[in-house]
C-alpha cells in the first residue's frame, strides 16, 4: 500500500543526513517515543561525528553541556564547538594558550559559562559572536574571594549553574574548595571546603575535599551534588548553609552498593535527573557510567564493562575509554558522555509504550428511518442529478437529489431552497476519484460499503472515502470507514497508515498503528513498509536516533519523485 500523494505533507528535500536545509529534521508530533531504534535502559552508542572537512574519527572532549535544540556544546583544550543532533560539529569559540575543562549553558542558551583549568579563570562565550571573556579570576593561583579579577581559583574544574541562573558553583579542585560566582556582578564566594586535603564532612569551612571535581545542583537549586574526586566519594553541599555530607563511596574500587559500601575509581563526570532523584557518574578509571539514588545512596552500574574500549552495547556489554563528562536530555532519558575518542550516548530512561485506544462502536443504521423521510416534506428537492467527477469529469447519472438530502446534511445544504443547485442537472465535483465518489453515492442510495476487492487497494479506499464522509457530512460512513482501516492494519500497511493517521491528525489509527508496529516490528520492516514512509519527520519518530536510516529513506524517496 502506499498512501495517495495528495495525502502527504509538503516537505524539502536535501542531501541526506536526516536534515532538511542543514536543519535537524524534527521528529513529528505524537512520534517523541521512537518504535524501530528505541533503546532500552543502559544501551550505549556512539554519535558518528562530521567536521567541516569530513568525518571526525575522535575528539579529546573535556566538558559537556546540552543545548535547548537537541545538541551539545563541548569543550576541547582550547576550543568551545557545538555539535548537532546529526554530529556536524562546528567551532564555536577558540581560547589559545588555555586549558578549557568544565562548561555550562545560560538560562536562554546565549552564553556558554567555561573553566579555564591552566589560566585559573571563568569565562564567558557568546554563542552568536564567539566572543570570549574572563568573567572572573585574577590568573594567579589561589583561593582569594573577590569581584572579577580580584577573586582567585585554582585549577577549576566542573561548573554547573543555577536554575535561576543567577550563580555559578564551581568545583576548584586544587584549592579543595566549592565556589560561587555570582554571574551578574562576578562576586566570588567559597561556599565549603576549608582549603585542606581531607574528606570530612561539617558545614562551610569545617568541610573537607580532595580534588572537587564535577559538580551539579538539583532541580530546585537547594543542594549541589559533586564528585570528590581525591576520596573517591559523591558529596552533596546545601547551597543555603554549606554543610556537606557524604552520599555515597569512600574507597577505591568498583563495587556497587548503598552509600560507604559503595566503591568508585577517579570519578569526575556528574549529571542530575530532572526529577532530582538520581545522579548519573563518570566513574573514569572504572570505565563505567554508575546511578547514584538521592534519597538513599545506592550505587548501580547503569553501562561499561570495566575494560577500556568503544563498543557499543547494552550495560555491561559496553565499553568505554575514560568517560570524563556527563550532560543530560531535557527530558531525562538520554546522558551525552565525554570519553577519549568521541561522544557517546547512554539510553537511562526507556521511551514509553504507545498508548492504548478503546475499541470504536459504529452506531446501527439509519437507512430505513432516513427513507421513511423522503415523505411528505416539500422542503427536499425532486428530480435527478448527475456528477461530473474529478480533472476528467467522469460521470455518475440519475442519482436522486432527495435521497441524498435526506442522507447527508452537505447535500441537504446544496440542494436546499434558494441555493443554486436545487435545480440543476449537473454538478461538477473536484479533489476526488470516480471509484472513490461513486463509493460515497452506493452509501448513500443503498446503505452499502464498497472498497473494492483488492487488498492492498482497500485501506487507501477506506482513508479516500473517509475524508469524503467528513467533507459530506455522514459520520456513520466516516467510522465504517475508521473500522475499515483497523482492521487493514496488517504488517504491509501499518507504517503508510500511521502516515496517514498523522497526517489526518487521526489519534486512534496512529494509537493502533504505534501499537502493532512495536509489537510486530520484524514483520512489519521485512514487508518493506518502511520503505513507504514520505514523512521524514514521522520516520525520524520510527526509526529514533538512526539517522542513517533516515537518510536512506530519503535518498530513496528523492529518486522515486525523479523517476
Amino acid at each position: 500500500m502506499s498512501v495517495s500523494p495528495s495525502r502527504k505533507r509538503a516537505r524539502t528535500e536535501s542531501d541526506g543526513g536526516g536534515e532538511e536545509g542543514g536543519e535537524p529534521v524534527a521528529v513529528a508530533a505524537g512520534f517523541e517515543a521512537p518504535i524501530f531504534g528505541a533503546r532500552v535502559v543502559g544501551q550505549v552508542t556512539t554519535l558518528a561525528l562530521e567536521g567541516e572537512d569530513g568525518p571526525l574519527a575522535s575528539l579529546s572532549l573535556r566538558g559537556v553541556a546540552i543545548d535547548h535544540a537537541g545538541g551539545w556544546y563541548v569543550t576541547t583544550k582550547n576550543s568551545v564547538l557545538h555539535v548537532s543532533a546529526a554530529g556536524r560539529v562546528r567551532t564555536v569559540a577558540t581560547c589559545e594558550g588555555g586549558e578549557l575543562f568544565g562548561l555550562a549553558i545560560s538560562q536562554n542558551g546565549s552564553a556558554l559559562f567555561v573553566s579555564d583549568l591552566d589560566a585559573h579563570k571563568i569565562r564567558r562565550v557568546e554563542v552568536a559572536t564567539g566572543a570570549v571573556t574572563a568573567i572572573v579570576g585574577s590568573g594567579g593561583n589561589g583561593d582569594a574571594d573577590g569581584v572579577g579579577d580580584a577573586a582567585q581559583f585554582g585549577e577549576p574544574r566542573g561548573l554547573t549553574i543555577s536554575p535561576d541562573g543567577s550563580a555559578l558553583f564551581v568545583a576548584a579542585c586544587g584549592n579543595h574548595k566549592i565556589r560561587r560566582v555570582e554571574v551578574a556582578t562576578g562576586a566570588v564566594t567559597t561556599l565549603a571546603g576549608s582549603g585542606n586535603d581531607g574528606d570530612a564532612d561539617g558545614v562551610g569551612g569545617v568541610a573537607e575535599f580532595c580534588c572537587p571535581f564535577g559538580v551539579t545542583v538539583s532541580p530546585d537549586g537547594s543542594a549541589l551534588f559533586l564528585t570528590d574526586y581525591g576520596n573517591d566519594k559523591m558529596r552533596r553541599v546545601e547551597v543555603a548553609t554549606g554543610a556537606v555530607t557524604t552520599l555515597a563511596g569512600g574507597e577505591e574500587g568498583g563495587a556497587d552498593g548503598v552509600g560507604g559500601a559503595a566503591h568508585f575509581n577517579g570519578a569526575r563526570g556528574l549529571a542530575i535527573s530532572p526529577d532530582g532523584s538520581a545522579l548519573f557518574v563518570a566513574d573514569t578509571f572504572n570505565n563505567k557510567i554508575r546511578r547514584v539514588e538521592v534519597a538513599t545512596g545506592a550505587v548501580t552500574t547503569l553501562a561499561g564493562s570495566g575494560a577500556s574500549g568503544s563498543a557499543d552495547g547494552v550495560g555491561g556489554a559496553a565499553q568505554f575509554n575514560y568517560p570524563m563528562a556527563l550532560a543530560i536530555s531535557a527530558d531525562g532519558s538520554t546522558l551525552s558522555v565525554c570519553a577519549m575518542g568521541g561522544l557517546r550516548q547512554v539510553c537511562v530512561a526507556a521511551p514509553p509504550p504507545p498508548p492504548s485506544f478503546a475499541p470504536l462502536v459504529v452506531p446501527p443504521s439509519t437507512f430505513s428511518a432516513d427513507m421513511a423521510n423522503t415523505w411528505g416534506d416539500a422542503t427536499l428537492p425532486t428530480g435527478l442529478v448527475t456528477f461530473l467527477v474529478g480533472d476528467d469529469e467522469e460521470r455518475i447519472e440519475h442519482v436522486s437529489k432527495c435521497v441524498l438530502c435526506v442522507r447527508s446534511v452537505f447535500f441537504r445544504t446544496m440542494f436546499g431552497i434558494g441555493m443554486k443547485e436545487r435545480d440543476a442537472a449537473v454538478v461538477t465535483v473536484r479533489k476526488t476519484d470516480l471509484a472513490t465518489f461513486t463509493a460515497l453515492v452506493r452509501y448513500l442510495l443503498t446503505d452499502q460499503l464498497d472498497l473494492g476487492e483488492e487488498e492492498g487497494g482497500r485501506a487507501q479506499r477506506a482513508l479516500d472515502l473517509r475524508q469524503l464522509a467528513q467533507m459530506y457530512q455522514v459520520p456513520r460512513l466516516e467510522l465504517l470507514c475508521a473500522q475499515a482501516l483497523q482492521e487493514s492494519v496488517a504488517p504491509a500497511t501499518a507504517v503508510p497508515l500511521l502516515e496517514a493517521a498523522h497526517t489526518m491528525g487521526d489519534g486512534r489509527l496512529l494509537a493502533q498503528c504505534r501499537r502493532f508496529v512495536a509489537d510486530h516490528a520484524a514483520e512489519v520492516r521485512a514487508s518493506g513498509g518502511v520503505e513507504q514512509l514520505c514523512d521524514l519527520g514521522v520516520a525520524k519518530g520510527l526509526l529514533g536516533d538512526a539517522l542513517d536510516q533516515v537518510a536512506e529513506l530519503k535518498k530513496g524517496a528523492t529518486r522515486a519523485a525523479a523517476a
